[in-house]
């Protein structure tokens, strides 16, 4: 029934021909129709590939209806309902039929928070991002160059991601590797909101007196909100450490309680704007009295299509940090020019 649906719109809003495979389509409001690939959607937003087409993106308010049936998509709601399905047009104007094991449901479109299908091609199941930045000063004779980058893969029920930062300092005779972090993290739904979580991470950070850090970790998370503008999610578990003071001193493994704290907003009217704040929390099990604390505060504005103009504000605090003169606290602001892809 979904599929005849389907036909019946394409033959009425555009040509039946070249909707009788079944292509993912775009139904606007004003009587456009785009037929192509259906790449995602994300907070209220469209990324879709028309055919013979470089990619466009949309906003949700502007459809009528669509289709995605090229695939089988997870879709998350805004009322936190989780589906596995395919997408096809509803014959009320505003709303979609969502199509899977079964069973039918329909969702007013806007009410679409994340989309994303499950192609046959593991490549395309990849997407991230890259940010530079550098700055010199002639007074000082030194340059700092800041990275970001993520790469993010999604399955059926599990949720990849690797991030890597760094910063350096260069000069004439010298270059300091100042601040490194890289993560790797795999969220693991046992249920459509409650996951488990691995963690494996690396961390450098010579203000703290740290030469390097190694941490793996489990625990379970939840994502508890989710609106056509902003998601959160909160985890919680334990980490082991095995740590390297600039000194040279090793520690065997340290045990902490850890907790993190993740929400992104999105404003997909002119200025585009993407708003992330992380931050995490750790007590040690293994040494009295020790806490630490690491956060990221980042802005994001689109100035053309895939790249952002980025500020990041970041702090990193140790209670007893590793190196004899270490501080406690670190803070500081990067700025970087960004392309997601």
């Amino acid at each position: 029934m979904p599929a005849l649906t389907l036909l019946l719109v394409c033959s009425i809003k555009y040509d039946f021909a070249s909707c009788q495979e079944l292509k993912d389509t775009l139904f606007f409001n004003n009587g456009t129709v785009i037929v192509g690939k259906l790449k995602k959607v994300k907070m209220g937003v469209v990324t879709f590939d028309p055919d013979d087409a470089n990619d466009i993106t949309v906003q949700l308010r502007k459809l009528k209806s669509m289709s995605a049936v090229k695939s089988i998509f997870r879709i998350e709601s805004t009322q936190d309902v989780v589906y596995f399905g395919k997408v096809y047009p509803s014959g009320n104007n505003g709303f979609v039929n969502i199509t899977g094991n079964g069973d039918t449901t329909t969702i007013f479109i806007e009410d679409l928070s994340i989309v994303y299908p499950f192609y046959k091609s593991i490549a395309e199941r990849f997407d991230g991002s890259v940010a530079l930045g550098y700055s010199y000063t002639r007074s000082s004779n030194f340059g700092r160059l800041n990275f970001d980058g993520k790469l993010s893969y999604a399955s059926k029920k599990d949720e990849f991601s690797l991030t890597t930062s760094g910063i350096y300092t260069i000069s004439d005779s010298s270059f300091s590797r100042d601040r490194e972090e890289v993560f790797l993290k795999d969220n693991h739904y046992f249920s459509p909101l409650w996951f488990y979580t691995i963690i494996f991470g690396y961390q450098r950070n010579l203000e703290l007196g740290l030469a390097r850090r190694i941490q793996e970790g489990l625990g379970v998370g939840n994502k508890f909100l989710t609106t056509k503008r902003m998601y959160s999610w909160a985890r919680t578990g334990l980490v082991l450490n095995q740590e390297k003071n600039i000194e040279g001193v090793t520690t065997g493994t340290l045990t902490e309680i850890f907790g993190q704290l993740e929400f992104n907003f999105f404003r997909f009217t002119k200025p585009e704007i993407s708003l992330k704040f992380v931050e995490g929390f750790y007590y040690s099990l293994s040494q009295s009295g020790r806490f630490r604390s690491d956060g990221e505060t980042t802005l994001a504005w689109e100035i053309f299509t895939d790249f952002d103009l980025n500020l990041s504000f970041y702090h990193n605090y140790d209670s007893k940090p590793p190196g004899e003169n270490g501080r406690k606290l670190d803070v500081g602001v990067v700025f970087g020019l960004g392309y997601s892809f």
